[in-house]
């Protein structure tokens, strides 16, 4: 009977290990800073986009400027599988397919000198997001179907210079979160919990539990968890300028302290077993434990600290980044009704990560600036924790990029990236094997970035 014990909170989608991932923390906010591979983020300063990387940057700014910018990210994720178990009663199924696909991710930015010390600036972006989706009926599908997380960032923004080589700037964060985690539930699990509890009852015999089981084998029922929320941040920079040519900048972007409150909703099997029915029908039923209600889970995303360097050469402009994100601020997924009972907890161990990036640029011509640029991304997800809901590993980027200025007030510019990541090492049972299944074989991942944004000066 030992093989049958399953523990109830573990049943649930919202337990399904690491709903969140170091990957959508989104950098594309500029197709300028694209196409150097986001190197010089907090020293270049040569547009409104500085809102986002550096507010201190606004006092290199000479001119009001009004800047669109539109990103797209090309996700391609797919399972191979080695050894992959199937759940208690389930088939295996298959491999999911690709679960990437096109992620857009608009920004807009308003920047303006007040006089010669002041800047103010405002930045509309979408700092954090992710979106997966494997095909129904895969082999992880009771471990993650969509995995969507979409983020609203409001930044208005203050530069101050202090004198010819000094500026500060400070901006304020209004930001929006969305999020949908979405699987498949094993019923078949959910009765032989029952069937569990009824034998310890003394109201089954332990013979009759594996003919039961058979009976009710291919349960499979759905479950999603919806929530949102809105909270406050801030980011703040410096920004010194040893001459005209050379300057080193550091930025902070702080924590962001959200509870999302919605919904854990599940759409049940059915079975024509009578015993089978009445165990989902009570675990359905209000109080339940699989029951349709409200629930919340707090949620702390990384801080972010930048140092980056910027320094001309004639037609050359060399650019360096090392950014630290603090992602070890997410060490647990806990889930909780809104009658403060637990419906689980998952261990995450996230680990903080560097990122070191450099790029140059070459002044083409009074119209033509060309730009390139590699990076390096840690992942921040031990191969512990790592899960299919977002199966992160190590980055490499390639960019490229180009500016058009005519000379008329407004300025083009375009970049690309791809990122070459590591295959990633899966051998997840999402701490119940009978319930979930056990993935095991590698994630193989790429990404492509096409950002374009325009600016008007005036």
């Amino acid at each position: 009977m030992r093989r049958y014990a399953l523990p109830v909170g573990l049943l649930f989608c919202c337990a399904s290990g690491s709903a969140f991932g170091s990957g959508f923390a989104l950098l594309e906010q500029s197709a300028s800073r694209l196409g150097t591979a986001f190197s010089g983020t907090a020293a270049a300063a040569d547009d409104a986009s500085t809102i986002f990387y550096n507010p201190a940057g606004m006092a290199k700014l000479t001119e009001r400027e009004f800047m669109v910018v539109a990103s797209g990210v090309l996700i391609s994720s797919e399972f191979k599988n080695s050894n992959s178990q199937a759940a208690l009663g389930q088939p295996l199924g298959g491999d999911g397919g690709d679960a990437g696909d096109w992620n857009a991710v608009p920004a807009g930015y308003f920047a303006m000198p007040l006089n010669e010390r002041f800047a103010f600036g405002f930045g509309v972006n979408a700092p954090f997001g992710l979106k997966l989706e494997y095909g129904d009926g895969w082999m992880g599908r009771f471990q993650a179907l969509n995995s969507e997380i979409q983020t609203y960032n409001f930044n208005p923004s203050l530069s101050w210079r202090l004198n010819e080589q000094l500026s500060l700037g400070v901006g304020v964060n209004y930001q929006r979160i969305q999020a949908e985690l979405t699987n498949s539930v094993n019923y078949t699990a959910v009765v032989a919990q029952g069937l569990q509890n009824l034998v310890a009852a003394g109201q089954l015999s332990p013979t009759a539990v594996p003919g039961l089981i058979l009976a009710n084998a291919g349960l499979e029922g759905h479950t999603a968890v919806r929530g949102d929320d809105s909270a406050w941040g801030f980011n703040a920079g410096l920004l010194y300028e040893f001459s005209d040519d050379t300057r080193v900048g550091l930025s902070y972007r702080s924590t962001i302290d959200y509870t999302l409150e919605g919904s854990v909703r599940f759409r049940p099997a059915t079975t024509a077993n009578p015993i089978g029915a009445g165990i989902i029908t009570a675990a359905s039923a209000p109080g339940g434990q699989l029951a349709t209600g409200p629930a919340r889970v707090d949620l702390k995303l990384p801080d972010i600290a930048t140092a980056s360097l910027y320094h001309r050469m004639g037609k050359v402009e060399l650019m360096a980044d090392v950014a630290w994100t603090g992602w070890s601020s997410i060490q647990e997924l806990r889930i909780v009704r809104n009658s403060g009972d637990v419906l689980s907890v998952t261990p995450e161990r996230w680990e903080d990560t560097w990122r070191y990036a450099i790029g140059a640029t070459y002044q083409l011509n009074d119209q033509w600036k060309l730009r390139g640029g590699i990076a390096h991304d840690g992942t921040n997800v031990p191969n512990s924790t790592r899960t299919a809901r977002l199966p992160d590993s190590e980055r490499n980027w390639v960019a490229v990029g180009a500016q058009w200025n005519p000379g008329n007030s407004w300025v083009v510019d375009v970049g690309y990236a791809h990122l070459f990541a590591d295959d990633a090492r899966m051998n997840q049972d999402d701490g119940n094997a009978a319930a979930r299944g056990f993935l095991i074989g590698e994630q193989e991942s790429s990404v492509d970035i096409v950002s374009a944004q325009v600016s008007y000066r005036f």
